[in-house]
C-alpha cells in the first residue's frame, strides 16, 4: 500500500516537472532541480517496496519503516494539493479568463484541480516552504535507513492483466458440502429435536475455523425451499465481535411484527417475548465468539416463547460458544477432502484456459491446492489468483513463495490473501485495503465504492479510459480474485451492483491497515474509549447510536475519510441518540479530509465552515433535512461528488456552485422541493452524473440550453418546469442525441399545448436510451423519435391529459415493461398501439411481431377509457389485396408473445379486453375499480 501511496505524490512531482511553472515551483521546493532531487528520492524508494511489503510480514522493524514513509508521503501529498490548488490554479484562471492568450497551450497535470481563494500569496508561500523543507528532511532519514534492511529491487505490474472474458464466476455452487448441508436441513427441520431442548428453541450449530465456509453453509439452508416452508419467519443476525443483544432483538421484532421495537431493554425483552409468541421462527446468529451465558441468557429467556419446531443456527468458530448455548445438534466443519479441494480451485483456477493450458499446469496446479490445506476460501482465492497466472513459471513462483512458511494461526489464513494480495497492482492495492472502512457484512455499492476511490486519488485515467472506467475495471478485478464476494444486480438496474467481504477477507483487510482504518461501534456509555483511537489513523468510521461528536474526534487532524454511520435496523422512536447538529469546529480541525458521510445524522443545517475542507472531494448529504446549503460550499474545488438524494425539503443550491469545475457527480434525485437551479451549471463540464435539471426562464436560474456543454452526462436524467421552455432552439442545444444516458424523464406541467409539442420534438435522446418517461405532458402528440428507442426497455407515460391517441409502441423491438397512466382524455386504444400500418401493411409481414419482448403491461386511471380494440381483418390488412388471405388468429399471436403481467387499475368505463389478449400465457391478471370488467369476470 505504501508503493500506491508514494505513486500518487510521483504523479503530481511528475507533472509539475512538466509544466512551465519554475518560477512557483521555487518557492515552494527550491527549483525545478530540488522537485527533481525528491522525485529521484522517491522512484528509488518505490523499487523496493513491493520486497518491503512482503518483509513486513515478518520483521517489525520494516512495518515501522513502512509507516514512517506512508506518513511522509500522506504529508507531501496533502501539502502537493494544497499548492495545486492556493498557488498554480488561480493563476491559469486567470489566463483562461483573458481571451487575448486563450490559445496559448496549458498544461493541467491534476484530475482534481481548481482555483480557490485570494489570499496573501507571500505567506502562503512562506508557510508551504517550511513544511515541505521539514518533509525533505524526513524523507532524507527514510533513504538512509533503507539500505539498513537490504530489500531487492522486484519489478511491478501497475495495470491489472486483463482476460479476453470477464464475466464473475457464480460461486453459489458449493464443493464437498452436499452431505453437511442435508445433515443441516434436516436438523433445522426435526422436531424429534425438541426432547432434547424443551426449554425454547433448539440451537444447532455450525463450528469450525475461519474460511471453512460455514456461513455459506448456513445460507444454503436458510434458502432452501424446505426451510422456507417449514419456518413461518426467518430472521439473519451477522454478530461477529459484539454481541449486541439490544440490535438482535430489534431484528427480530421487525420480522416479526409491524410494530416499531422499544428502546429500551426492559420493554423491548418483553415485546420481544409477545412477538415470537407462538410462532415457528428461524434465527441465524451468524459469527457468534462470546462464550458467557451472562450475555447470551437475557436473549435467549424471551425466544423461549416461540412455537415448537423453532430453531436458532449459530456459525462459530469457538466450540466453547457452541457449549454455552447449549446447542442440541453441533456440526463440525471439517476441511475439504482432497478430490472436492481439487475441484473447487480448479473450478477458479482453470476458468477460460484451453485443455493444453490445463494439462500443462495442472500437476502445479494439485501441489497448490494441497498447500491451501482443505480451506474452502483458501482454495477459491488461490484459484482466482492462478487464474490470472499465464505460464508454468508464474505457477512455480507462487507455488514457491516464502509466505507459505508463515506460522502464526492467523496469517497462515491469510496466506492465500498475502499471495492474492501482492499480486496486485499497487492503485488496486489501495482500492482493496480502502474497504476496510466499512464494517463485517456491509453492503457495498460499486458506484459509491468507485466514487470513494475517486475521491482518495486511487484512480487515475488513462488512455481513453477515465477515471469511473477505471474504477469499474479495478472492482470487476478484485471481484474476479474472491476479494469481494455476494454480488447481486438491482433487479430494476443491472448496472447497480452490491457486493460484501467474507469475514476472513475483511479481517485481512483490516490487518493490512490496522493503524490507518479505524471502525468504531460507539457505545454510549463506553464512548471515552475514543481517547485511545491511534494517532495515525486517517479513515474513520463512527456507527451510532451516538448524540454528538466526542471530543477526542477533534484531534483527528489527519483523518482522510469520516464515516457516521447507524446500526442496521436501529430505527427508534423519534430518532434517539443521533447527532442533531454538527458544530463549525469540527470542520476546522479535519481539514485533510477527501470523504464525508453524513447522511445517518439528522441536521437540518450545514456549518459554513464546511467551505475550509480544501481536499474534500466525496460529500454524502442524503436523506437528510436541509433546506438549503451555505454558500461556501461553492468553496469546494476539488469536490467530485455531491450526493443529495432524497434531501426532500432542499429547497436551492449554492449561486456558486457553477464554480465546482470538478464536479463529476451530482445526485439530485427526490429533491421535490427543489424548483431552481443556479446559473452556471453550464461550467461544469465534468459531470458524469446529473440526476435532475429544473429549467427556468428567469434571470436567476438555468435554461435548458445550459445542458449544452454537460457532454459527459450518463446514466440518468431529470428534466422538470419543461413548460417554462419558451424557445425550442435553446431546447436543441440542449443536445440530448449525443449524451450517453441510460434513462430520462421528462416533466411537464400546465402549458402551452403545440409549445410543448415543439419542445419534446426536439429534445430527442441518444438511441441507446434504456427507460424513458415522460409526466405531464400536455401535447395531443407524441413525438417521431419515440419508436425509433431500439434499445428501450422500460416506458412510462404518465398523466398526458390531452392526447387522444397512443403511438405505435408496438414497433419498440425492446421494451419490457410499459406504463400507461392518467390519460384522461382518452376514449379509445386502437390496434395501431401493436404497430400497425394500414399503408404499408406491416403487421401481417411474417417477420414483424408486435411488442416482440414485452412482458408487463399496465393501466393506470384512465377515466374516459372506453374502447380497447380488436385485431380484425380491416385492421390487420387495411384494404391490402396482397395480404387479403391473411389469418387474423395467427396475426393475434404475434402480439406481445412474452406478456406474463397485465394489470387494469381504475379504468371505469372500459367495457371489455381484446381477444387477443386471452390467448397470452398470462401469470398474473390484476383488474381493480373497472366495474364493467369485473362483472364480466364474475359472469364468466
Amino acid at each position: 500500500m505504501a508503493d500506491a501511496l508514494v505513486s500518487v505524490v510521483l504523479q503530481q512531482l511528475t507533472s509539475i516537472l512538466q509544466a512551465e511553472i519554475q518560477q512557483e515551483a521555487r518557492l515552494l521546493f527550491g527549483g525545478p532541480e530540488e522537485v527533481q532531487k525528491l522525485t529521484t528520492a522517491l522512484t528509488a524508494i518505490r523499487a523496493v517496496l513491493n520486497d518491503a511489503e512482503k518483509k513486513q510480514v515478518k520483521e517489525s522493524s520494516v512495518q515501522v519503516w513502512l509507516e514512517g514513509l506512508k506518513a511522509i508521503s500522506y504529508d507531501l501529498d496533502d501539502l502537493l494539493d494544497e499548492w495545486n490548488t492556493k498557488i498554480y490554479r488561480p493563476k491559469i484562471e486567470r489566463i483562461r479568463k483573458d481571451k487575448s492568450l486563450f490559445s496559448k497551450k496549458m498544461v493541467c497535470f491534476s484530475p482534481y484541480l481548481s482555483p480557490l481563494f485570494c489570499f496573501n500569496q507571500t505567506v502562503v508561500h512562506h508557510d508551504m516552504g517550511i513544511k515541505m523543507k521539514g518533509i525533505k528532511e524526513r524523507l532524507d532519514l527514510i533513504a538512509i535507513e533503507k539500505e539498513r534492511y537490504h530489500f531487492s529491487l522486484e519489478g511491478r505490474s501497475e495495470e491489472p492483466e486483463r482476460l479476453e472474458t470477464t464475466p464473475l464466476i457464480d460461486v453459489s455452487e458449493v464443493r464437498g458440502r452436499e452431505l453437511d448441508k442435508d445433515t443441516l436441513i434436516s436438523k433445522l427441520c426435526d422436531d424429534s429435536l425438541e426432547e432434547i431442548s424443551p426449554n425454547g428453541p433448539g440451537v444447532v450449530s455450525i463450528v469450525g475455523m475461519g474460511g471453512m465456509g460455514k456461513t455459506t453453509l448456513a445460507q444454503l439452508a436458510f434458502n432452501d425451499e424446505t426451510v422456507n416452508t417449514h419456518f413461518e419467519h426467518k430472521i439473519w443476525v451477522c454478530v461477529s465481535e459484539s454481541f449486541d443483544k439490544t440490535l438482535i432483538a430489534k431484528m427480530i421484532i421487525e420480522a416479526t411484527e409491524i410494530h416499531r421495537p422499544y428502546l429500551f431493554w426492559p420493554e423491548l425483552q418483553r415485546q420481544l417475548q409477545n412477538s415470537v409468541n407462538g410462532k415457528k421462527i428461524l434465527l441465524v446468529l451468524d459469527d457468534v465468539r462470546i462464550d458467557d451465558f451472562q450475555i447470551w441468557e437475557p436473549l435467549k429467556v424471551p425466544l423461549g416463547s416461540a412455537a415448537l419446531g423453532s430453531r436458532i443456527l449459530v456459525t462459530t468458530r469457538n466450540e466453547r460458544a457452541s457449549m454455552m448455548m447449549e446447542a442440541c445438534y453441533r456440526l463440525s466443519l471439517g476441511k475439504l477432502s482432497p478430490v472436492d479441494s481439487w475441484l473447487l480451485f480448479s473450478r477458479f483456477a482453470f476458468y477460460g484456459k484451453s485443455r493444453e493450458d490445463r494439462c500443462n499446469l495442472e500437476a502445479t496446479g494439485r501441489k497448490i491446492a494441497d498447500r491451501c490445506k482443505g480451506l474452502p476460501l483458501a482454495l477459491k482465492t488461490l484459484g482466482s489468483l492462478m487464474r490470472f497466472k499465464e505460464t508454468k513459471q508464474a505457477w512455480e513462483d507462487i507455488l514457491d513463495s516464502e509466505l507459505w512458511e508463515i506460522e502464526e494461526v492467523e496469517r497462515g489464513i491469510f496466506t492465500p490473501l498475502l499471495l492474492s494480495y501482492y499480486d496486485l497492482p499497487s492503485p488496486m492495492k489501495r482500492c482493496f485495503t480502502y474497504c476496510a472502512i466499512f464494517p463485517k457484512d456491509y453492503k457495498m455499492d460499486k458506484e459509491t465504492l468507485i466514487h470513494h476511490w475517486m475521491a482518495q486519488g486511487f484512480l487515475v485515467p488513462s488512455g481513453s479510459m477515465d477515471m469511473e472506467q477505471k474504477g469499474a475495471e479495478y472492482f470487476d478485478n478484485l471481484a474476479m480474485r474472491s476479494f469481494f464476494q455476494d454480488l447481486e444486480r438491482d433487479m430494476d438496474d443491472p448496472r447497480k451492483i452490491t457486493c460484501k467481504m467474507h469475514e476472513i477477507v475483511h479481517d485481512f483487510a483490516q490487518f493490512l491497515t490496522k493503524n490507518e482504518c479505524l471502525i468504531i461501534d460507539v457505545d454510549e456509555r463506553h464512548i471515552s474509549g475514543l481517547d485511545m483511537l491511534h494517532t495515525r489513523t486517517r479513515h474513520l468510521t463512527l456507527i451510532g447510536p451516538m448524540e454528538y461528536f466526542h471530543p477526542s474526534v477533534y484531534n483527528f487532524r489527519n483523518l482522510r475519510t469520516l464515516l457516521v454511520l447507524q446500526k442496521e435496523m436501529l430505527t427508534v422512536p423519534g430518532d434517539l441518540f443521533r447527532i442533531r447538529s454538527i458544530p463549525g469546529d469540527l470542520f476546522n480541525c479535519l481539514t485533510s479530509l477527501r470523504g464525508l458521510d453524513l447522511s445517518h445524522t439528522l441536521i437540518t443545517r450545514l456549518p459554513s465552515e464546511i467551505g475550509k475542507l480544501l481536499h474534500l472531494r466525496w460529500l454524502n448529504l442524503s436523506k437528510l433535512d436541509l433546506e438549503e446549503l451555505p454558500n461556501t460550499l461553492s468553496n469546494l474545488y476539488n469536490l467530485q461528488t455531491l450526493n443529495l438524494d432524497r434531501c426532500k425539503r432542499l429547497q436551492r443550491l449554492p449561486g456558486g456552485l457553477g464554480k465546482l469545475k470538478n464536479l463529476r457527480h451530482l445526485n439530485l434525485r427526490e429533491t421535490d422541493c427543489l424548483n431552481i437551479f443556479p446559473q452556471g451549471i453550464e461550467r461544469l463540464s465534468n459531470l458524469r452524473m446529473l440526476t435532475k435539471f429544473v429549467v427556468s426562464e428567469n434571470k436567476e436560474g438555468c435554461n435548458i440550453a445550459e445542458l449544452k456543454n454537460l457532454k459527459y452526462l450518463r446514466g440518468h436524467l431529470e428534466i422538470s418546469r419543461l413548460e417554462k421552455v419558451v424557445d425550442t432552439d435553446k431546447a436543441k442545444e440542449a443536445d440530448l442525441t449525443n449524451k450517453h444516458l441510460q434513462s430520462l424523464d421528462l416533466v411537464f406541467s400546465f402549458g402551452v399545448k403545440e409549445a410543448m409539442e415543439n419542445v419534446i420534438e426536439v429534445l430527442q435522446p441518444h438511441p441507446e436510451l434504456e427507460a424513458l418517461q415522460v409526466y405531464d405532458y400536455g401535447g395531443s402528440i407524441f413525438p417521431n423519435w419515440i419508436t425509433l428507442l431500439t434499445k428501450l426497455k422500460h416506458l412510462r407515460l404518465l398523466s398526458c391529459i390531452n392526447c387522444l391517441q397512443l403511438p405505435p409502441l408496438g414497433k419498440l423491438p425492446s421494451l419490457e415493461k410499459l406504463l400507461i397512466g392518467h390519460f384522461n382524455s382518452l376514449k379509445s386504444v386502437s390496434a395501431e398501439l401493436l404497430g400497425i400500418d394500414p399503408v404499408t401493411d406491416v403487421y401481417c409481414k411474417e417477420s414483424f411481431v408486435a411488442f416482440p419482448k414485452l412482458n408487463e403491461l399496465t393501466f393506470r386511471f384512465m377515466v374516459e377509457w372506453e374502447n380497447w380494440e380488436e385485431i380484425t381483418t380491416s385492421s390487420a390488412v387495411a384494404g391490402s389485396s396482397s395480404c387479403s388471405s391473411c389469418n387474423v388468429s395467427a396475426v393475434t399471436r404475434r402480439a406481445m408473445p412474452c406478456l406474463r403481467s397485465l394489470s387494469l387499475y381504475d379504468c371505469p368505463k372500459l367495457k371489455a379486453v381484446p381477444e387477443y389478449l386471452h390467448l397470452l400465457p398470462l401469470e398474473e391478471l390484476i383488474i381493480t375499480r373497472c366495474p364493467i370488467l369485473e362483472q364480466q369476470r364474475q359472469s364468466s
